[in-house]
């Protein structure tokens, strides 16, 4: 009886392991995907990428699951072209679409990574200019049909690019009234007029303990009206 008792409870050890594994395979493939989908998301968007951008030479990464969607991303770049990276997207042994026009061919990356250098640039303007040592300002290039005629792929960046910046100031204020606000826009403006830098609009953010303050669409007129202060409370 006591042998018949411990075959028993070894057999619902048994398949309480086993549930416990399949249920432990089963969440994980539902995360992270199979490695047999894998494979085949790693072949066919290597052999779409042969097919349709040969001429790019391109490296492609390990393709990595999505599992909100049941697809898998990878991301090819360009060996010699800085600006020439995008997505493709592939599920169910096919590939669904790619990024190739919008990121590549629309300037999408190139606006970023201009972008991005002049980000670095304002900051270091308001560091020095202004004294806000950890701000963290960034710049956005307008998309429109000005810079879709200027922007060339893989361009060096130039803070002059007759471009439609907006600056975005990110930094901590502990005075956030309208006037100091106001002051701290027209210092900032003089300052990036000073090293050659035009922004066609402005916004301001200070995130503080006790308070939490934003501003929108502020314009270089604005700024030189001298009525700045009183166009804030509007």
């Amino acid at each position: 009886m006591k042998n018949k008792t411990k075959l028993t409870l070894r057999i619902l050890a048994a398949i309480l392991a086993f549930t416990l594994i399949g249920g432990i395979f089963y969440v994980t493939n539902s995360i992270m995907g199979n490695p047999i989908s894998r494979i085949l998301a790693d072949k066919t968007i290597r052999e779409y990428v042969e097919q349709n951008y040969s001429f790019l030479d391109l490296e492609v990464e390990k393709p990595i699951y999505n599992f909100k969607t049941g697809s898998y991303m990878a991301r090819a770049k360009s060996k010699t072209s800085i600006d020439t990276h995008f997505a493709i997207y592939a599920k169910n042994g096919k590939v669904t679409n790619d990024h190739y026009e919008i990121n590549v061919l629309g300037m999408f990356n190139t606006r970023e990574r201009l972008a991005q250098e002049y980000s670095l640039l304002a900051r270091k303007i308001i560091s020095q200019e202004l004294g806000y040592k950890d701000n963290t300002t960034y710049v956005i290039y307008k998309n429109d049909e000005k810079s879709n005629e200027i922007l060339q792929l893989d361009m060096k960046f130039d803070h002059k690019l007759p471009l439609n910046a907006e600056v975005n100031l990110r930094l901590e204020l502990e005075d956030t009234s309208l006037e100091n606000l106001a002051n701290v826009l027209l210092n900032a403006h003089q300052a990036f007029l000073k090293n050659d830098c035009y922004f066609y609009r402005y916004n301001i953010y200070s995130e503080g303990d006790e308070s939490n303050i934003s501003v929108f669409g502020v314009t270089p007129e604005d700024i030189e009206s001298g009525q700045l202060a009183n166009l804030l409370e509007e």
